[in-house]
């Protein structure tokens, strides 16, 4: 084992060295990311994987050699002795970071966070939360038993822009599946310049896997408390003599039975397909299909005295039983690289992505301290659509200009947006009481017709990555962003919006040691106007497009190849966007987010594995107009933030290590008046991995608990009301390589 951890650390520092000369892709995507997602989390290296590796790099030579051309022209990895982690057939640079292409992390002057499969599989995680609770940048704000939801840096995600799947934006509301993805990437702060319209906090990007140089099967288990089950299936490799290769997901997951809070019931089901159809070009597509139902939970309005609801047992259904949030998705992608010549790439990708859903909301808007549900109802809208058609076509390269190094990327961007939204029927029921609920037969209603929302965003951007010297370098870049919004809604006259704008971005890398970058940036966003909430006055309401702008410096560092260190401060001022006291959803006033943060991620010792941070953030509203929110902090904020993820190999017992995550969130408002906070909390999760060989099989047995001490704490806020955490939940699984 201690041989193996040595190999496992010279392959890693090899590794980032290679990826600071620019000479390293990143597999499936992001050379942006490639030395952070590396370094972040290298915890299940076993002299088993790494013998394994080392045979599939010699087995896979002769399917190989026949692709050398292909391979050195779109950048092939070496095989890495990291449990779960396989070298790809092709791996090409990504266009994760959009307007910059690929670069690695310290050439670039802003934040980014990589949570790579093997983290994804140690937490088991099932959603974007259960990724992002180690990212102290992160906050969650859920809208009750429907889809996972998020703040970045304290800004909401703006749902239709801010979530994308290799690069590429997705139809918003549901659950984006992890089964395929290799890696889930955040970029910290406004990147209009880097995507188009956007949210200021950041934006969130999903890395598939893609196809691999040997061929395998994983065969994934698992029982979990609350009567919940689940199975996958993994499985991958070269087609013939490599020139084609594949991989396929397969899931299906349960718990309850649709009488309690969180049961829910899922399919999914993803293919890859790789083709080198030259040693120039290379040809991948790939899909994904979910079908996810959710028992339909609300948040919990507060007290007439205006404090916070009484705590309830999380697990308890106050929807109905017939009542299920429900997502139908569909996503289909394709990329084309061609080497023009040794230093020039054309690429160009398209994407299509679908939700139909049935949007179900169950509303407790005030409640009793002795748990009686004062005032609520049921908004439901079945047959909802979302559409989203984008293309990404740039041109890559890198030129001298006398001692100036260049790195230059240029292209085109669309983005096609359509939704049939709205029309909800309301139901004036509710369960009675928070500890003893009561439910009512299943009800029909009258549904209004649904608005129509039509959205095209085209751009242009051009971006230059500049080396002065060994120690300088020059980030510019500029996007001209159009914008146009169409809305119909039923029975009334359409409103058209178009606008168009400059986004720019400007960064100053300075690099006294190869292991330390130190940065300074400037950039603004573009960010779609939001939506006013079902519960509003103006419900339904597209508000207008808002600016946003950035100040951001910071350092990353290499501790001796193990650690990876990396902390900035910035400044993020935006339009403020919120739900005033007259129960509007309105624009105005100024948002101020002031922050530092902290991460560190790696293996400082031979055993000891760790995902880490902190951050500390200020929020202010500033003329707002309101006497009520004006001066106040931004809802659902905490002033400090802090988590921590450590995994231990037990030496004494080959294949074993034990893991524990401690998450702190501090009091957050409960709204933008401040008139309540939701206490601060700390949440423990505890688990343990047994890695052994059965039958020949590579085989891992996992268990561990989520919320050891079973805290009952409110997780989110949104809405002006409050979503409880989740209880105590074990699991049990088993892992089998065939």
């Amino acid at each position: 084992m201690r041989d193996a951890v040595t190999s496992h650390a010279d392959c890693l520092a090899k590794r980032v060295c290679s990826a600071r000369r620019g000479a390293a892709h990143c597999q499936d995507g992001l050379i942006l990311v490639c030395a952070l997602a590396f370094a972040s989390w290298n915890v299940y290296a076993q002299d088993d994987n790494a013998k394994d590796a080392e045979t599939s790099r010699k087995t896979a030579g002769a399917a190989v050699a026949s692709k050398d051309a292909a391979a050195s022209s779109v950048g092939a990895l070496d095989a890495i002795s990291v449990r779960g982690t396989r070298p790809s057939l092709y791996a090409v640079p990504d266009v994760n970071v959009g307007a910059l292409g690929a670069k690695d992390p310290k050439d670039l002057p802003m934040s980014v966070a990589s949570y790579s499969s093997e983290l994804i599989e140690a937490q088991r995680a099932r959603t974007l939360m259960d990724v992002l609770k180690n990212d102290p940048s992160v906050q969650n704000t859920a809208v009750g038993g429907a889809m996972d939801n998020i703040s970045i840096r304290g800004f909401p995600i703006d749902w239709t822009n801010t979530m994308r799947r290799d690069g590429m934006p997705v139809a918003p509301y549901y659950d984006v599946p992890l089964e395929n993805v290799e890696r889930v990437d955040v970029l910290k702060g406004p990147s209009g310049f880097l995507y188009g319209v956007n949210s200021p906090g950041g934006t969130v990007d999903y890395v598939l896997k893609r196809p691999t140089r040997d061929r395998f099967t994983t065969v994934t288990s698992e029982v979990r408390s609350y009567d919940g089950y689940y199975g996958a299936v993994d499985t991958g490799g070269p087609i013939g003599d490599g020139q084609f290769g594949y991989r396929f997901n397969v899931a299906g997951e349960k718990a309850g039975n649709f009488g309690h809070a969180g049961d829910l019931r899922r399919t999914f089901v993803s293919g890859a397909l790789d083709w080198a159809i030259s040693p120039r070009a290379l040809l991948q597509f790939n899909f994904d299909y979910q079908n996810k139902r959710l028992a339909a939970q609300p948040v919990i309005g507060t007290q007439p005295d205006g404090s916070l609801p009484p705590q309830f047992d999380p697990r308890i259904l106050l929807g109905q039983p017939w009542l299920q949030y429900r997502t139908n998705t569909f996503n289909v992608g394709g990329r084309f690289d061609f080497k023009l010549t040794e230093n020039w790439t054309f690429t160009t990708q398209v994407a299509q992505s679908y939700n139909n859903r049935d949007a179900a909301f169950p509303d407790i808007y005030s409640v009793a301290a002795n748990g009686n549900i004062l005032s609520g109802d049921i908004y439901l809208s079945p047959d909802q659509s979302f559409r989203v058609l984008s293309t990404n076509t740039f041109v890559s390269g890198k030129f001298n200009t006398g001692p100036l190094s260049h790195q230059f990327v240029t292209g085109v961007s669309t983005r096609n947006y359509e939704a049939r939204q709205g029309g909800f029927g309301v139901m004036p029921i509710t369960v009675g009481n928070l500890f003893d609920p009561v439910y009512s037969p299943a009800q029909t209603t009258t549904f209004p017709a649904k608005t129509v929302e039509k959205n095209f965003q085209p751009s242009v951007f051009v971006s230059d990555l500049i080396d002065i010297g060994s120690y300088w370098s020059v980030m510019l870049g500029v996007r001209h962003v159009g914008y146009r919004d169409d809305s119909y809604a039923p029975a009334a006259a359409g409103t058209h919006y178009t606008s168009s704008v400059n986004v720019p971005s400007a960064g100053l890398i300075f690099k006294p040691l190869p292991s330390i970058s130190t940065y300074a940036s400037y950039s603004e966003g573009f960010e779609q106007g939001g939506v006013a909430p079902y519960n509003t006055l103006n419900a339904g309401q597209s508000l207008a497009p808002v600016k946003s702008k950035q100040y951001e410096a910071g350092v990353k560092a290499d501790i001796a190849n193990k650690l990876t260190v990396d902390a900035a401060v910035f400044r993020i001022e935006k339009t403020l966007q919120y739900v005033d006291s007259s129960n509007y959803y309105v624009q105005a006033g100024t948002q101020r987010h002031t922050g530092v943060e902290l991460t560190a991620n790696g293996r400082p010792t031979r055993d000891l594995s760790i995902v880490a941070g902190a951050a500390y953030l200020h929020t202010e509203q500033e003329e707002t107009g309101d006497p009520a929110t004006n001066g106040k902090r931004a809802a659902n904020v905490p002033t400090f933030q802090a988590s921590a993820f450590l995994d231990y190999r037990i030496a004494a017992v080959h294949g074993l290590s034990v893991n524990t995550g401690i998450y702190y969130v501090g009091a957050r408002p409960l709204d933008a008046a401040n008139t309540v906070s939701l206490p601060g909390y700390v949440r423990v999760d505890a688990g343990a991995r047994y890695q052994t060989r059965i039958g020949g099989h590579a085989t891992i047995f996992s268990a561990g608990v989520q919320n050891l001490t079973d805290k009952r704490y409110w997780a989110a806020a949104n809405y002006n009301a409050a979503w409880p955490g989740q209880p105590r939940t074990f699991f049990v699984s088993a892992q089998v390589d065939m």
